[in-house]
């Protein structure tokens, strides 16, 4: 029997054919009307993870971020590919995992090749100014003058003097920022700039109060009782092996969170910090627009790796569970009328940033990045074709306090985490375990998925391993820290 098409039909699958030419047809017209090269601001924000932002959390306030992702695109599933800062930030620099430019606390350089393929030089080469401003705390290979035509790097401080008067260091980094966008503003050619906030890093030497922010911050969060971590009875902390219940992330807690009344104060002053960052990048944004170039300047916010507030009664990042691993990722692009209040679920890394701001840029990104431009997924109206797992590593091991190191897998159902020094794994099923209460590693049922996920991440580990340049593979450091075995 012949079967007939009801016109209605018809002319809705011609509509959405038409719409969707329109679309794409649009994204491109948006960015022709301005041919001039984009500005391009990258600001980052230190423990920042990803559920801290006050257009989802119930307490915490980031007005500034919340107007940015509703003009632009906020990424909710975005992640580091290692959980600590000098290595993560290399990896937004350059490009690569932390298995491949081994760069962490206590490395040497980051290797020649790798330095010179950061995307600051490269936008450098290519007529860009290229400015740093904030924490670095990093060692890159050759002169900084070779990537940045304005260098601010800065220690971790309370205050800073600034044209003569002491003020609250993210202030002064928001300053130093606005600066150089004045300055920048009477130049021809495009900058990109990086923005790197201190806040909310704790001020591990101070104790008592730990996290600092402007004094205007004092009493914002105060007259609110904040609810008790995810997983932060003792039962949960039991549940965990020796070696974590030993590690710094414990030791730490004993003083950030290690009682109720020390939980709401630290919990709070973090809030602040975070807040604090949210109004700096407010002046700064004010500055794009008395300058005029607000219009064509893109916004990239991120964090450097997540936090543990409390869960499992810990402290701090390094580990393989979400609040470690997840980070906000917010990216606007003024030009782009399709890349307003669109979220996207797909998997965004640290290792993304690099390919993405070069493609803003219209620099073809090297052969040897492991991360992809996101700037596809702004504004495609269809499926693109991405990532559906990533690999993460954490293998920074030092001598005087005890973070034990871990590589895993993360699918979209599962994640698998090794620490293959203390012959412990993980597994969780995220569809139904969200919170990652429930370790099935030991589980019968879940053998050959274990199986299964050990093996991609050995896979991951030897297809990172093999992409190092030579200089990195010929160093002394690797005899340290040779790669694990995770085929059991």
């Amino acid at each position: 029997m012949r079967k007939f098409i009801p016109i209605f039909l018809l002319m809705n699958v011609c509509l959405l054919a038409c719409n969707t030419q329109t679309n794409e047809t649009q994204g491109k017209e948006d960015i022709n009307k301005n041919s001039t090269p984009p500005n391009v601001l990258f600001v980052l924000a230190d423990d920042h993870r990803w559920d801290l932002l006050g257009k989802t959390h119930p307490i915490i306030k980031t007005p500034t971020l919340d107007k940015l992702a509703e003009q632009g695109v906020k990424f909710n599933n975005a992640f580091v590919t290692t959980p600590i800062c000098a290595s993560s930030r290399i990896s937004i620099l350059t490009g690569l995992t932390e298995r491949t430019h081994d760069y962490t606390f206590g490395q040497p350089k980051t290797g020649a090749v790798e330095s010179s393929l950061m995307y600051p030089a490269l936008l450098k080469k290519q007529g860009y100014q290229s400015a740093f401003v904030g924490k670095y705390e990093i060692k890159m290979s050759g002169d900084d003058e070779e990537r940045f035509d304005y260098f601010k790097p800065l220690l971790q401080a309370k205050t800073e003097n600034y044209k003569g008067k002491d003020m609250p260091q993210t202030y002064y980094i928001s300053s130093l920022a606005s600066d150089f966008i004045e300055q920048a503003s009477e130049q021809p050619q495009p900058w990109a700039m990086s923005v790197n906030f201190w806040n909310p890093h704790a001020h591990d030497v101070d104790q008592e109060n730990q996290y600092h922010y402007p004094p205007a911050f004092d009493s914002m969060y105060e007259d609110i009782t904040i609810p008790e971590a995810s997983l932060s009875d003792d039962a949960d902390f039991e549940k965990l092996p020796d070696f974590l219940q030993d590690s710094i992330a414990r030791k730490r807690w004993q003083y950030r969170f290690g009682s109720p009344d020390i939980y709401q104060k630290m919990t709070k002053r973090h809030y602040r910090a975070i807040s604090s960052v949210d109004d700096a990048l407010g002046r700064i944004i004010q500055t794009l627009k008395d300058t005029g170039q607000y219009e064509n300047t893109i916004i990239i916010y991120t964090g450097d790796n997540g936090y543990f507030l409390n869960e499992r009664q810990l402290a701090g990042k390094w580990y393989g569970w979400e609040e470690a691993l997840r980070v906000p990722l917010i990216i606007f692009d003024p030009r782009q009328s399709l890349a307003k209040n669109k979220e996207v679920e797909d998997f965004a890394l640290n290792i993304d940033i690099a390919p993405t701001i070069l493609d803003f840029a219209g620099i073809d990104a090297p052969q040897s990045y492991q991360g992809k431009s996101l700037r596809p997924l702004l504004t495609e109206s269809q499926d693109i074709e991405w990532r559906d797992e990533f690999f993460f590593e954490h293998m920074y091991q030092p001598k005087r306090v005890s973070i034990p190191p871990m590589v895993g897998v993360r699918t979209e159902k599962w994640k698998y985490v090794n620490f293959f020094k203390n012959g412990y794994e993980q597994l969780y099923d995220l569809t139904r375990d969200h919170a990652e209460s429930e370790n099935l590693a030991t589980t019968t049922e879940y053998a050959d998925i274990l199986k299964r996920l050990r093996e991609k991440t050995a896979n991951y580990v030897a297809l990172y391993e093999s992409q190092r340049t030579d200089e990195v593979r010929k160093r002394e450091s690797f005899k340290n820290t040779l790669p694990p075995d995770t085929q059991k």
